[in-house]
């Protein structure tokens, strides 16, 4: 016991000792991570999702030619909760865009955050919404997905100057999910300028002679006018007082430019009111006072891009219109038949068909709710030209406006808004493209999944993961990429769930498991067959690779009974699964039990369950002591448990007080697990010991700096064959 302060005075005292109990927490033993092809999202990047909603923002939704989020929604289903994801893409080049300024200069250059084929079809829109010229916005568009949403992003009040605040790069790199943009280096930057908006007489007196200028950042100078000033007094004074840092000129009528000498991104000329006597307001100079100032980046600010898409019709000449409904289609979306009440508009000679217009756009729009494209829709009529020009709300490579009769009725072609002789405009085509990646292969796989361990690529992006305990592969049937798969969960005290090539029947899965085609590890497991299951894309069933659904089980398991419960018997069901690949008997299931493959069987009335529970270290003449999943990963959970438990005892003093400590906090995390029901035994003491003392640690070890500590446990093994003998007595004949 520390020793305790006598305290001043008489009375009682309270103080606090430090405890000797260091709370062993158990890590997580479901944590699944899942590495392969996806239609988009960020290329070999460590990425936590919790949800296949989750999934979907990020990678994409299902994708026939990904398995990978087939496996992901398995998962969930079958009760998943937490995962890291890996989008790999084999031979991945980056979608880009160059943007000209207006000048056909070099301005910006996008390049898709994410690798492959994602970034291709990303559209980037540039205005000019004001009448700064410094400024600009640049509005994003993802490609629809599959259920045709877009994600929109929108930058506003952005500059080509790298000194302003809202200088395009800092503004977009880091904050944007979809792209990143760099200045381009061939830039064409100009003079710094500052113009008057021009009043139509001004008068220079001794109350209203002075303003203040600065020049590319530099301390404001005072100009003082003479009084009164003419024109060219006002350039002369400028010119003069201002020196060789700028320059002045009256190029009409009551307009003056100020412009710096210097030509940067950063040359400006700011002008603000003179502290005595302001001139400003009178010549109307400054921003405040309506004038323009552009800095030095202004003329490599990127080019507007085009109009949206636009459907402009024939002359409208004055006509009887009885039938009242128009097919529409905006931005290469689903036609929609859209009603127009024109029976009640009023008509004229000559006929306003503002009415008609108004109407066309007032009916279009009350789809948005269930056509997002049409909220912004416009219909407009020209007075002089009778001709009604219809405008997607959008700007893009898809925007476009097409226009039919809908059914038996012929508005389109009494509005002459069928082509000819209407005329179309497609919207602006700047897109990111140039985005590709190879097929995935059995030749490129292993590079794909299993490159150099520092390069943090495929399985190796898991390096920047604290914990996982599950690794799938989904599909991935390579011997090479599964062995060193298998081999670096070992390192991490994960598991690895393999899944079974195609068109397999059980011999040929004994074949597979006993020769070289899968990993020899207590660490991996491998399921059979292939499932079935519902795909949300067509309605119908797809073969699916098996990983998903039983890492979803193993994750359902652990929380409803615990992580010594073996994932497999007739509360193991696959949800989602309607078929299997090939449906097993009872004696092909004993063809690949024993070699250390699990089935996947079709019980009933159990439904398509997990019919096993070995690891490929699990075959009866190999007698490994980690022969079952459930023994390994409960062995796998106390380790890390405990690894990370003990954090604490690193430096402490290696002698009996720490040893004492280390057997409490440890005997008291194994004790916990006994009571769960997680070892055979029935008692403490035949269930688990703890050892750590002068027999492990000996003198040479603490002169080493090293504590042992042996932990032992009983683990209970899976009833794989419930045996019942039954026999019949004999009867005995009354007396």
């Amino acid at each position: 016991m520390p020793a305790v302060p006598v305290p001043p005075y008489p009375g009682v005292t309270v103080y606090e000792l430090p405890s000797n109990v260091h709370t062993i927490t158990g890590v997580s033993t479901s944590l699944t991570a899942f590495v392969g092809i996806a239609p988009t999202g960020p290329v070999n990047v460590l990425t936590r999702i919790q949800s296949f909603a989750e999934y979907t923002t990020t990678f994409g939704s299902v994708d026939p030619s990904c398995e990978m989020s087939y496996a992901v929604m398995q998962y969930f289903l079958n009760g998943g909760q937490d995962s890291w994801v890996i989008r790999v893409a084999p031979g991945a080049t980056t979608a880009t865009l160059a943007i000209q300024d207006n000048f056909g200069n070099p301005a910006l250059d996008f390049t898709a955050v994410n690798g492959g084929f994602a970034g291709n079809g990303l559209a980037v829109v540039i205005d000019w919404p004001s009448a700064d010229p410094n400024r600009f916005t640049v509005t994003l568009t993802s490609m629809p997905d599959a259920n045709g949403n877009t994600t929109v992003e929108q930058y506003g009040g952005l500059s080509m100057n790298a000194t302003d605040p809202k200088f395009v790069e800092a503004m977009i790199n880091g904050v944007s999910n979809m792209v990143t943009v760099k200045r381009d280096p061939g830039a064409v930057f100009g003079h710094g300028s500052s113009q008057n908006k021009a009043p139509a007489s001004f008068t220079i007196n001794a109350s209203h002679n002075t303003i203040r200028v600065s020049v590319d950042g530099g301390s404001p100078i005072t100009v003082t006018f003479p009084s009164p000033s003419a024109n060219t007094d006002i350039v002369n004074t400028l010119t003069t007082t201002l020196g060789a840092i700028a320059t002045a000129t009256n190029p009409s009528g009551n307009t003056f430019v100020i412009t710096s000498a210097s030509t940067s991104d950063h040359s400006s000329v700011v002008v603000m009111p003179g502290l005595q006597n302001d001139a400003s307001r009178v010549l109307g100079f400054g921003t405040a006072n309506g004038g323009i100032e552009a800095d030095g980046s202004s003329p490599a600010r990127p080019k507007p891009s085009p109009d949206p898409g636009k459907l402009t019709s024939g002359p409208v000449t004055p006509a009887a219109f009885p039938t009242q409904s128009i097919a529409l289609t905006l931005d290469g979306g689903r036609p929609v038949n859209v009603l127009i009440p024109v029976g009640g508009l009023p008509l004229t000679n000559p006929p306003d068909f503002n009415n008609f217009a108004n109407a066309i756009q007032t009916a279009v729009r009350s789809f948005r709710p269930t056509v997002p494209a049409f909220a912004n829709f416009t219909a407009t009529f020209d007075s002089g030209t009778h001709i009604i020009t219809l405008a997607s709300g959008t700007r893009g490579p898809t925007s476009s406006v097409v226009v039919a009769n809908a059914g038996t009725d012929t508005l389109a072609t009494d509005l002459q808004l069928t082509l000819p002789p209407a005329t179309q405009t497609a919207g602006g085509s700047q897109v990111l493209s140039g985005g590709s990646q190879l097929p995935l292969t059995t030749a490129n796989a292993y590079a794909t999944f299993v490159p150099s361990p520092a390069s943090k690529q495929g399985i190796y992006a898991l390096e920047d993961a604290d914990i996982f305990n599950i690794l799938c592969l989904p599909g991935i049937t390579d011997a090479s990429t599964l062995i060193d798969a298998a081999a670096y969960c070992e390192s991490r005290r994960a598991f690895l769930i393999v899944d079974p090539p195609a068109n397999q029947k059980p011999m040929d899965i004994e074949a597979l498991v006993t020769g070289t085609s899968v990993p020899k590890s207590d660490h991996a497991a491998i399921y059979y067959p292939n499932i079935q299951i519902g795909d949300p894309l067509t309605g119908g069933l797809r073969l699916s690779a098996p990983s998903g659904t039983v890492a979803g089980i193993y994750a359902r398991i652990d929380g409803r009974r615990g992580v010594w419960k073996a994932p497999a018997g007739t509360e193991a069901n696959l949800v989602g699964v309607q078929k299997l690949e090939y449906t097993m008997t009872d004696g092909e299931n004993g063809i690949i039990n024993p070699v250390g493959a699990n089935g996947i069987r079709l019980l009933n009335p159990y439904g398509i369950v997990s019919w096993g529970a070995r690891t490929l270290m699990g075959a009866d003449d190999i007698g490994s002591q980690y022969k079952y999943v459930p023994v390994r990963r409960l062995a796998l959970y106390i380790e890390e448990s405990l690894r990370r438990g003990t954090q604490w005892a690193v430096f402490e003093p290696n002698d009996e007080p720490l040893w004492a400590q280390i057997r409490l906090n440890v005997g008291t995390f194994m004790n916990t697990l006994f009571r769960q029901g997680a070892f055979e035994g029935a008692s403490p003491r035949d269930a688990y010991f703890v050892k750590c003392d002068s027999e492990t640690t000996q003198q040479a070890d603490i002169d080493r700096g090293v504590v042992n500590i042996i932990v032992g446990f009983a683990p209970l093994k899976p009833a794989e064959f419930v045996m019942i003998a039954i026999t019949q007595i004999a009867g005995q004949l009354a007396a």
